[in-house]
């Protein structure tokens, strides 16, 4: 190959390696964009108490939220005056994130869900004295 030869290849190259970092640059601009706007898109939800009124101490239900994106969320639950207590911690699939809660405190509790530092709206849970455990407990 002559020098000029060798000149125009080594410009073909640097072209397609600079077209090759822009594009990558947008990719990586544009996957980081959407995961910065993922966040809860409603308000957590319980599921429906065995007793249909309140929630049981004790018992344990799937604390469901919806989600625009993949990624992680975390739900708390929060009586008034009270610093939040953390509930767990899991991947969204399929535009929702469930964990099992299991309330431990009397009282009205308000539930809420955070991904990527943006929290949902609240759900409130009148949560009474649980009897049984598991799938086959209820309040009164």
């Amino acid at each position: 190959m002559g020098e000029r030869s060798v000149t125009r290849w080594r410009r073909a190259m640097l072209s397609i390696s600079a077209t090759a970092a822009v594009m990558a640059a947008a990719l990586i601009g544009g996957l980081g964009a959407g995961a910065a706007q993922a966040a809860p898109s409603g308000q957590p939800d319980p599921g429906i108490p065995f007793s249909s009124v309140v929630y049981g101490t004790g018992c344990a239900y799937s604390l469901t939220v919806p989600v625009n994106s993949v990624g992680m969320v975390s739900f708390y639950e929060q009586r008034k005056g009270f610093p939040p207590i953390f509930i767990g911690k899991t991947p969204a699939y399929q535009l929702s994130a469930t964990v099992i809660w299991v309330p431990r405190h009397l009282g009205d509790r308000t539930l809420y869900a955070v991904q990527n530092g943006q929290k949902s709206p609240t759900t409130v849970a009148r949560v009474h004295q649980g009897y049984g455990s598991g799938g086959l407990c209820f309040a009164l």
